[in-house]
């Protein structure tokens, strides 16, 4: 549970805010572990520089690296620090393009992606879920096995919470 101040932030508002704080905390660690570097101290280490770039901090990593003129001639940290920007950059293509996305697409992309995984709750809303399961009404499992449709998934039209014994989500399961 979030403390009352945060409760009532958006989750845009609360994403703002981690990328506010990712961002000064990757920066600060370059600005720390440099000045550890210069004392000969002990140094953060660069999974934990990388982390704070991999987690939102990309332009606090990248704005430290440069102040602080930090990490810029290793070439193994250079390309790592760039694989992880890429992987963001790509993250936020596919999610930025899904969002974006005309309905259409993301309903035949779903419907894929349920008929590969079996799993067909997967991208729809509990509404959906609740009226595929209701379009469809069978007297029992008899029913279904001489139809040919056992056995019903939890979201497949049909399927009933009450037909599933074992609460596994899939109903009328072939006798053994």
């Amino acid at each position: 549970m979030l403390p009352a101040p945060f409760s009532e932030l958006s989750s845009a508002e609360m994403a703002v805010y981690w990328l506010i704080a990712a961002n000064f905390f990757a920066f600060a660690a370059f600005g720390f572990d440099k000045a550890q570097a210069q004392l000969g101290a002990w140094r953060t280490s660069e999974n934990a520089l990388l982390g704070w770039a991999f987690v939102g901090g990309t332009f606090g990593a990248y704005a430290g690296r440069a102040l602080f003129r930090h990490k810029t001639k290793k070439r193994s940290f250079s390309n790592a620090l760039h694989r992880v920007t890429a992987f963001q950059l790509v993250a936020l293509a596919v999610v930025g393009g899904w969002w974006l996305a005309p309905p259409e697409l993301t309903a035949r992309i779903g419907a894929a992606a349920r008929e590969v995984s079996g799993n067909y709750t997967l991208l729809r809303s509990p509404e959906d879920i609740r009226e595929s399961e209701l379009s469809v009404t069978y007297t029992g499992c008899d029913e279904v096995r001489e139809l040919g449709r056992a056995p019903l998934l939890a979201g497949q039209p049909g399927y009933r919470a009450s037909m599933d014994g074992d609460g596994d989500g899939v109903a009328c399961e072939p006798h053994f």
